[in-house]
């Protein structure tokens, strides 16, 4: 059961001059005041082994859209605690054999289109689970690279990278999937102590901070081995750049500033590197995470230094921990990011996970409230906070053109949204589409042979407006477009030019509604005479009229007409049919 405890809110807002006093002296950072962020507390989920009057050790955290289960890499228990964001409950732990360490497990990331599970053990080994079958023993890959840590998952290669938290340094890729599947496949040398990996959907490369150095780029497909290399560096060591997520509309990332002259968190952008915005609101962050579904990060500020308004401090009075909530541009504006504000938060509250079909965000404490007298009052478990910010429109049908290689279409049918690309240009083997959604990164597998593909499947979230769609192609983006709104394809009647017909004459079927052309296929779903049973005619019709004959042997009697479904690709049949009910009667005279 979750707590209900009553959150603490923020709500003065930030004085000019102050903020101006406080980067002139580099040193007054407990006087920048933070607006209130407008987000819920709902209540604390506790969990075994926690206690305010212990030792709480815990990383980071995953979400699995297809479940709606958060795992949190939890050290009191040596395993993957599982919570139910539906119900906000405590599942169990994933406990992987020979996790003992003090700092096991440390990575924890959930691969939604496989459906596993990636626990690290910051020493030489990691776990894959395969979440489709419960109870199975994981995979142990070791040794891997000693301090093996924070990780994301690749999803054109179907790999993943690992980096490492003791010398020397890499960026490790394992391929999840194909004759190389829990190998190591790829280490890739790096000039310091790497923190989080991100796959950018934008433009297919992975973003990795390194406090000492900046923020790299590396291409999965450069190096000797065609498995990855650093091809850039965006030199921001005076940030210390730490934990990172990104905005895929905007290409944008929010990175965490944890040196002393820069705490707090700066939004960048991917295409050159350039620093857009600074603020030192809310600083001390370790793991911060992104929304694509209301398009807003929050930082988990456990260690914030910065006194911005009414929460409290820690027993030490080193610290008041604080969410943060920060915003993404707006698609079309050319304005920055913004700061929304902060919501009191607990000890330690250094990691925010987010659920972003819930709109819940995360964040495990050792004591909440946080206590200026004492270490040992209070609750430990996860917080949870909600957001009722407005999230994106769901558009009934929207697309993304791929070059000269097709166009993924997205239509909606009741609450699941229905993929369909027809692809050409491409080669023999795996082609994927990957997807940026209001859940994430999703996935669509195609089929085909020679330079044809098709690609067909459902989607957990909504496609997301002004986000991208990856065309990869045995393991190479072949291509890539913009997710846009499209007028939906509007069926609203069907008509016949007779009310009978007979074998052996011909009859026309008139259809109208909106967004039709000559070239709109249209499937029709029909019952025979005397039958009750529905069938599908698949491309009965192209074009708003059109002549239809009667061959011998159809049976006689009253053919009706339930439901027509229009498409743009002959080969699409994965719309939803629009009901109506029309009836021709078929004589045999």
């Amino acid at each position: 059961m979750i707590a209900q405890i009553p959150g603490r809110r923020m709500t003065m807002l930030a004085s000019t001059a102050l903020v101006l006093l406080t980067f002139l002296t580099g040193t007054l950072w407990s006087q920048v005041r933070t607006p209130d962020a407008g987000v819920t507390t709902v209540g604390l989920i506790p969990v075994p082994n926690w206690t305010a009057t212990g030792t709480v050790s815990f990383d980071l955290s995953t979400f699995n859209p297809l479940t709606r289960v958060l795992y949190y890499a939890d050290r009191n228990n040596h395993g993957a605690t599982a919570i139910d964001t539906k119900t906000n409950t405590f599942v169990g732990v994933v406990a992987p054999p020979g996790c003992t360490g003090t700092s096991c497990p440390s990575g924890a990331l959930v691969i939604p289109d496989l459906q596993k599970l990636v626990l690290t053990s910051r020493g030489t080994t990691l776990w894959i689970y395969d979440l489709r079958v419960p109870g199975a023993e994981p995979l142990t890959v070791s040794p891997v690279p000693n301090g093996i840590d924070e990780l994301d998952y690749d999803p054109i290669h179907q790999r993943i990278y690992i980096g490492n938290t003791v010398a020397p340094f890499f960026l490790t890729g394992i391929d999840l999937v194909g004759p190389a599947a829990g190998t190591v496949v790829a280490s890739i040398p790096l000039a310091g102590s790497p923190e989080q990996p991100r796959f950018n959907p934008v433009d297919g490369l992975i973003y990795l901070t390194i406090p000492s150095v900046g923020l790299l780029v590396m291409d999965p497909n450069a190096g000797p081995s065609g498995t990855g290399a650093i091809v850039n560096t965006f030199a921001v060591a005076d940030c210390g750049p730490q934990g990172n997520d990104i905005d895929p509309v905007t290409n944008t990332i929010l990175v965490a500033c944890v040196t002393p002259t820069m705490r707090g968190a700066q939004v960048m952008r991917l295409t050159d590197g350039m620093v857009l915005k600074f603020w030192p609101n809310t600083s001390g962050i370790d793991v911060l995470g992104f929304n694509p579904n209301n398009r807003r990060w929050y930082t988990g500020s456990g260690s914030n230094v910065n006194d911005g308004g009414n929460c409290p401090s820690i027993n030490t009075g080193a610290a008041f921990p604080v969410l943060g909530v920060y915003a993404a541009t707006p698609l079309g504006s050319t304005e920055n990011p913004v700061l929304v504000g902060a919501e009191c938060s607990g000890r330690g509250g250094r990691v925010a996970g987010v659920d972003p079909i819930g709109n819940n965000i995360y964040v495990a404490v050792a004591q909440y409230p946080a206590d200026p007298s004492s270490a040992t009052t209070g609750q430990a478990g996860i917080l949870v906070f909600n957001d009722s910010t407005a999230t994106q429109p769901s558009p009934a049908r929207t697309q993304a053109a791929l070059g000269s290689n097709g166009i993924a279409t997205f239509t909606f049918q009741g609450h699941t949204v229905n993929v369909f690309a027809r692809l050409q240009g491409v080669t023999d083997g795996s082609s994927r589409l990957v997807v940026t959604t209001t859940v994430g990164n999703e996935v669509i597998d195609c089929n085909g042979s020679g330079s044809q593909a098709q690609c067909a499947g459902t989607l957990i979230g909504d496609p997301l407006i002004g986000g991208t769609v990856l065309l990869g192609n045995n393991g190479r983006i072949l291509s890539k477009g913009t997710i846009v709104p499209t007028p939906p394809l509007f069926v609203t009647g069907l008509s016949f030019d007779s009310t009978s017909t007979r074998i052996g004459s011909a009859y026309t079927a008139t259809i109208s509604g909106s967004n039709l052309t000559n070239q709109t296929f249209f499937d029709v779903r029909f019952r025979a005479p005397g039958s009750i049973a529905d069938n599908v005619a698949s491309n009965w019709q192209t074009g708003l009229s059109a002549s239809h004959s009667v061959p011998a042997g159809l049976p006689t009697g009253a053919w009706t007409i339930t439901g027509v479904r229009a498409h743009q690709d002959a080969s699409d049949h994965t719309g939803s049919f629009v009901p109506l009910s029309t009836t021709i009667t078929v004589s045999s005279q």
